[in-house]
């Protein structure tokens, strides 16, 4: 090794550029670091060790330092990908790009039902038949919630609030338990109806007020969509750039397990072929 370090392969030179841009670069990094320009000793330090770094790197490839190693390859990688995300990032859609985005990703944007509610909550864990002790008060509730403090006492106590305002149905989801909401799109506004199960039991429900699912304005949301835009495209962008590379390299496996290898090669190579 020490032999070949003293006496490389090929006896021609290569030329080490120390240019504006460099120095500049070297400056600015020091500035930030420090707070004040380097001083002439320190510049012949700080580019001393830029040399030694481009050497040795010059050096460690030439020795082929960097086969099969995985840092060097995973650096490499996030290099070529910065690049490419670099210029999808160019990409500025026109409002008609962005409008024909939005009328393909509707569902995406679309903004959840939500609702005003009181409850009066039956406990499963206290009552063997919860949900009927529930339909059996109902016919007798008044057609109002307007004395909630008093009518959640025909119930049992609930850990959490027993009204809720304007909230979306994801949250009621969180909060009730999965399906929740959509048993309220089912009932009538303005009387107490039900019983609704959730996690915690039965439920007797008075809705409020009921805000139906919408989509949102284009100007609205203009700034999420041309951020969405971009992404997509770049993730697009990027795919196209790699099966382009991908053509340039045959592709084969040498793996013992004949049935791991057959189906590496059907879902890796036919799958992806151009």
């Amino acid at each position: 090794m020490v032999y070949y370090l003293a006496n490389p392969a090929s006896s021609s030179k290569d030329t080490i550029v120390i240019d504006d841009e460099l120095v500049n670069r070297v400056g600015i990094l020091f500035e930030k670091e420090w707070g004040r320009p380097p001083s002439d000793s320190e510049w012949a330090g700080l580019l001393d060790s830029e040399i030694r770094q481009e050497v040795y790197y010059r050096q460690a490839l030439k020795m082929n330092l960097d086969h099969n190693d995985e840092l060097i390859r995973r650096r490499m990688n996030q290099k070529l990908d910065f690049i490419t995300s670099d210029l999808a990032q160019m990409k500025n859609p026109s409002d008609k790009e962005l409008l024909a985005y939005y009328a393909e990703h509707k569902a995406k944007y679309l903004q959840q039902a939500s609702y005003s509610f009181s409850h009066i909550y039956f406990n499963a864990d206290k009552r063997d038949r919860a949900k009927a002790d529930a339909a059996a008060l109902l016919p007798s509730l008044p057609a109002t919630d307007a004395n909630l403090p008093a009518l959640t006492k025909l119930g049992d106590p609930f850990a959490f609030a027993y009204h809720t305002d304007d909230a979306p149905s994801k949250e009621i989801d969180r909060q009730m338990g999965d399906g929740f909401a959509a048993a309220l799109a089912n009932l009538p506004v303005g009387k107490w109806s039900g019983p609704v199960l959730s996690g915690f039991g039965a439920h007797l429900i008075f809705i409020n007020a009921v805000t139906p699912a919408r989509e949102p304005a284009f100007a609205a949301i203009k700034n999420q969509l041309l951020n969405d835009y971009r992404y997509d495209y770049q993730q697009q962008f990027n795919q196209k750039v790699y099966d382009d590379f991908k053509k340039e390299y045959t592709i084969k496996f040498t793996i013992s397990d004949a049935k791991l290898q057959q189906q590496l090669t059907d879902n890796l190579i036919v799958k992806n072929a151009p």
